[in-house]
This record gives C-alpha cells, structure tokens and sequence, in this order.
C-alpha cells in the first residue's frame, strides 16, 4: 500500500510540477480578464477644516473634540483599489455648515480615479465635533529665559526685547492657563554683547510650554539685544584700627568668604589692583570681636555683585597676652636672594640672639624656634660686610616683640679661568709653495 502511494506522487513528477505553474497562470490570466470587485479601507485620513472664518468672524474660536481623522472603506474594481494610497482621498468638514450642538458631516472624495472606475466610498457619516469658546485677548510683558553658558568669566547684562509687550488672543479656557510670555535665547561661549531674534511663546504658571495651535500672537518674532559683563574674583582684606585692652593680644582674623565675584559695564574698572578693605575695630576688646559687614555698601555703583550673598562675616580672635624667649643661631636663618658668583658668611656664626615671643600661652607653649621662619633678604647687597635686618614669618596669634640684626660678609668667588695666565698662541708659519718638477 504505502509502495503504491509513492508510486503515484513520484511517477511522472516533472509533468505534474509542469501542470500545477500552467494551472497558476491560467488562473492569474482569468482573475485579470475578470477584475473583480474588492474592499479595502484606509485609515486616518487627516480632516481639512474649510470656512474657519465663519466662527473667527463671530469673535469665537473651536477647539476638536473628535473626528479630526476619519476611516475610509472603498468598493470598486480590483485594478484601481490595489492602486490606491491614503494620500489620495481627501476629507473635508466645512464649519459654515456647524450645527447648534457644534457637529459638521464629514465629506470624502477620491481625486485620482484616471480610469473613471466606478467606486462606492463609506465612512459610516463620520462627522466633526468641536467645542466653541469666546475669543479672549490679553497683553503680556515679554521674559526673557536663557540656555547654555557664556566664556568662562562673563555674565549676562542688561536683556531688552523689542517689543516687550504683546498680545495674545485664544480661546477662553486657554487663555486662564497662561501664566507668562517668553523667549528663550541660547547662549554658546559668548563674550561680549550679541542681538538676536525670537519666538516668543505661552507658558503656564509651573514653566511648561503650553500648545499655541489655537494662539494668536500680535508679533511672531521679537528682536533680543544681550548685554554681557565680564566679572573677576576680588580679594577682601581686613585690617584692625585700635588695640585690646592690656594684657591682651589680637590672634588672628578670619574672614568668609574671602573673595567676591564682581562685574562691571566696563572692563577698565576691572584691574588687578582691586581689593575690597575692610576695618574692624578692637579697641580695649577682650574677647573675640565679630562683625557682618555688607560689601555692597563698600563697592562704588560701577560695580556689579554677583554673589548671591554681599556679607563677609569677621572674626578677630582676642587672647590673653603671654611671652616668651628663644634662642637663635645664624644656622636657623634662612640666606633668601642670594647673588650668583658670592658667597655669604657670618661674621660670628656663634653667637646667640634672644628671641622675645608674645601672644596666647596656647600659641606660645607650642612654638618651635623653626617655626617663627627666620630670614635675611641680600638684595641689592654686593661684595663687603653688612648688618642685616632679620625678618620673621611667625605663626597665626604669635608676635616677635624685638628685632635683631646679623653681621655678614659677602664675598666675590673667583673664577679659575680669571687667575690663569694667558697663553700665547703659536705663530703661523707659511708653507713653502710647491713647485713642479721640470
């Protein structure tokens, strides 16, 4: 049985494959010569509002609800509805025609039909539902909002827009949710000031964009004009007037911030030199005095603050005065600016110098002879001997009460080259001239 089967689907295969492609063909040449009717739909086909100014006219605006898109089903000959694509039907709703409960039929024709193919098109009277609203119009001032950064070291200055008032009509629901009007101008590495142009747009009280489809700005585009400042970190010193009552000794000043970010219209006032001074007055203190001083008050009106907060915070620290004496040898003194080709010695690098210490014992009891930074400056000092000053870096809170002074002598180092005798260069003898042999 089963070599039977076999036998019938295998015999004669090539003229069974043979027969079942002729039989496709002469089906796919039937169903051609037949063109038989078929379906198709189309969806969302985009619906063209006609006659707008029929409610814009009565001061009114529409709002879609539905039916801004309708589904299209065609009937009609095989040969043209396989040809057919969405773009080529056209939906239309005309608001003229706008009922009392705001609907208008929806209209569908075909436009490419070069055959005259009868067709049937459905779409089941879709019709176009919108919510009408009294047109409101209202005046806003323009904000100007910006993106981006500019160079390192500049600020935003004065921003104007031309014009900076305009009006904004739009259904009345809408127009509730506006909050204000804005541009945004991007700024990208800027330094010095730029004009630019903008659209500006409606946004609601949290900042989000608000759709402006049914908005109508009086102007499109607003001219920007950017003004950029550069700004410099100013140093702020504090000095002390006065002294604290006896017994007692100022420790040190502290001060925060210490700097501040200042800008001005013109960069010329933005030198190198300028420091913000400020002075605080101990007199007769005995404790720690602090004072908030507010540095807007300090800068001239050229001037522009650019932190957020203007008041340094001081603090002088006022400690019971104590003392005490080192010891310092001419190996604790530090030689600075010493000239090439010169050698610097003491005149008697045993000696010992007193040196008398004041300020908090707290200070005090941990004061290192190494600490109080020792040092004698040469300078312009050439080749001889010389009493020199030596200067101090002691520690915050501690005070070198006497001074001192070192003798030194300073001593040209010869050059090797400079004491050898110079040698006499060997005479150049001529060579006799060569001659040719006759």
């Amino acid at each position: 049985m089963k070599d039977a089967l076999k036998r019938i689907f295998t015999k004669n295969i090539g003229w069974k494959i043979l027969s079942l492609i002729a039989a496709i063909g002469f089906w796919l040449i039937v169903v051609n010569l037949i063109d038989p009717t078929i379906k198709r739909t189309f969806e969302g086909i985009p619906v063209e509002i006609l006659n707008e100014t029929a409610i814009t006219s009565a001061d009114q605006v529409y709002e879609i609800e539905s039916g801004n898109t309708v589904n299209v089903t065609i009937t009609s000959k095989r040969s043209l509805v396989e040809r057919l694509r969405a773009k080529d039907f056209t939906a239309t709703a005309d608001l003229s025609e706008l009922s009392a409960v705001g609907a208008v039929s929806i209209q569908v024709k075909l436009n490419k039909n070069p055959d005259n193919v009868s067709y049937e098109l459905n779409w089941n009277n879709a019709v176009l539902k919108v919510k009408l609203e009294k047109r409101v119009t209202q005046k806003y001032k323009v904000q100007v909002k910006s993106i981006g950064d500019l160079e390192e070291g500049y600020v935003l200055g004065d921003v104007t827009v031309k014009p900076n008032i305009i009006e904004v009509s739009g259904g009345e629901s809408k127009m509730k949710t506006i909050d204000h009007v804005g541009v945004t101008v991007e700024l990208n590495g800027q330094n010095e000031k730029f004009t630019t142009k903008a659209n500006p747009m409606a946004y609601d009280s949290s900042g989000d964009l608000i759709d402006s489809t049914k908005l109508t700005f009086s102007e499109t585009e607003v001219k920007v004009n950017v003004g950029v400042r550069q700004t410099m970190e100013v140093p702020i010193e504090v000095t002390t007037v006065g002294v604290p009552a006896d017994g007692y000794h100022l420790i040190q000043t502290d001060r925060q911030p210490e700097s501040i970010r200042v800008s001005s219209d013109d960069p010329d006032n933005l030198t190198s030199d300028l420091v913000i001074r400020l002075e605080v007055d101990i007199e007769g203190a005995m404790s720690d005095v602090e004072k908030e001083i507010d540095v807007a008050d300090e800068l001239g009106p050229e001037y522009i603050i650019e932190d957020e907060n203007t008041v340094v915070s001081v603090r002088c620290e006022i400690g019971k005065s104590g003392e005490r004496t080192l010891s310092l040898t001419g190996s604790d003194i530090e030689v600075r600016n010493s000239p090439q080709n010169y050698s610097i010695s003491l005149l008697d690098p045993d000696r010992r110098y007193e040196i008398e210490l004041s300020g908090s014992n707290e200070k005090l009891k941990n004061v290192e002879i190494k600490d109080l930074g020792a040092y004698i400056d040469i300078g312009t000092l050439r080749e001889g001997t010389h009493s020199v000053a030596v200067s101090f870096d002691p520690p915050d809170g501690v005070r070198v009460k006497n001074s001192i002074s070192i003798e030194i002598a300073i001593t040209k180092i010869e050059n090797e080259n400079d004491s050898s005798e110079p040698t006499e260069e060997p005479e150049e003898t001529e060579e006799p001239e060569e001659t040719e042999e006759p």
